[in-house]
């Protein structure tokens, strides 16, 4: 399969989309981490696999230089947390590295990073066991499908305190079948602009109980892209969500539009009867309704949960909330209601069903 450079070139809008939700994660991965006391002197660590040059062919930043830019912007923090900064940049193309070494260099910051020009099993082999050892971020910005193998995904998701975000070409699995990721399943009637959605929750089989696993669909001319997440906390997987909620509003889950039209008529052949097909939103907010009043789901705690690991934000609940009470549904009195923010967290209330 021909590869493409693809720094020769201005970063397309796909590029910019991914690199965005990077730059976004790591901002709110540093507030987190630079915010909790029990990782005060703890070392930062960022891995990034497919590193580049640092910029495109019009200067525009690639994920290691906006992560130095992160990194600078919050030097007081870090400095006054007592932590030490470990980065590692690799890719394979000695003439990038070169050039992103002197990029780095001219940015002055005070950590600074360990460069490598390997083969990607050669390098991931390198530092897998540093992963666990402290906070860490990893980067696999893979040019296609073939590097996040089974052994790889589990590396990355036994590692605790470890984040991940990777890039994949996810409808190549749909051109390419088993020629690619064998060892990764897809239904054969997914629809076309579902298909990262699918390799996402082939990922998620793969996946620890209790593991969040996000995803972001991209796409570039036909071809579908994508990043798929990962973190053991649900604060993690929060922020995660926040950043892609704010580019997909309908959704939170692609830059294009995933769903039908609303105003889309359909037909309920078993019922004789026309209507209108429902948003994501709508379907997940009628499911979480019917898990609490069988009481599937005890507490606000368990109602965060539950949303953040379908891949809606928390507040989705609000209204779902408003429902059942106007419906009696749930009898919380106004002191005790149930929350849809950090709080339901942090003290739990149990829904009065």
């Amino acid at each position: 399969m021909p590869t493409r450079d693809l720094h020769e070139k201005p970063f397309d809008e796909g590029t910019k989309t991914k690199l965005a939700i990077y730059r976004g994660f790591v901002r709110a991965w540093l507030q987190v981490f630079l915010h909790a006391d029990r990782f005060r002197k703890k070392p930062f660590q960022f891995f990034d696999f497919f590193a580049g040059p640092g910029q495109d062919g019009r200067g525009q930043p690639g994920s290691p230089l906006i992560l130095i830019e992160e990194l600078i912007a919050q030097r007081t923090a870090i400095t006054e947390g007592g932590h030490d900064v470990r980065m590692f940049f690799n890719d394979a193309d000695v003439a990038k590295i070169a050039q992103l070494k002197k990029l780095c260099a001219a940015r002055s910051a005070p950590w600074l990073p360990a460069f490598e020009s390997l083969a990607f099993t050669e390098a991931f082999g390198k530092v897998r066991g540093q992963f666990g050892a402290a906070p860490a971020v990893v980067f696999i910005d893979q040019n296609g499908l073939k590097h996040v193998t089974p052994t790889v995904f589990h590396a990355l998701t036994t590692a605790q305190t470890t984040d991940f975000l990777f890039f994949t070409a996810s409808s190549f699995k749909r051109r390419f079948g088993d020629l690619l990721a064998p060892e990764l399943s897809i239904p054969d009637n997914v629809p076309y602009s579902e298909i990262h959605r699918a390799l996402a929750d082939a990922y998620r089989q793969l996946a620890p109980k209790h593991m969040f696993i996000g995803h972001f669909s991209i796409k570039k001319d036909s071809n579908i892209y994508g990043l798929v997440f990962g973190s053991h906390h649900w604060r993690g997987m929060q922020k995660f969500l926040e950043i892609v909620w704010a580019l997909d509003t309908a959704c939170g889950e692609a830059d294009y539009e995933i769903e039908s039209d609303t105003s889309q008529g359909e037909m309920y052949f078993d019922e004789g009867r026309t209507g209108f097909k429902k948003r994501k939103t709508e379907l997940f907010q009628e499911q979480l309704t019917q898990r609490i009043k069988d009481r599937r789901l005890a507490t606000d705690a368990d109602v965060f949960l539950h949303c953040i690991t379908n891949g809606f934000l928390p507040r989705v609940a609000r209204d779902v909330y408003k429902s059942l009470r106007q419906s009696g549904a749930i009898k919380n009195a106004k002191a005790k209601f149930p929350r849809f923010s950090d709080e339901a967290m942090k003290a739990p209330r149990r829904l009065e069903v």
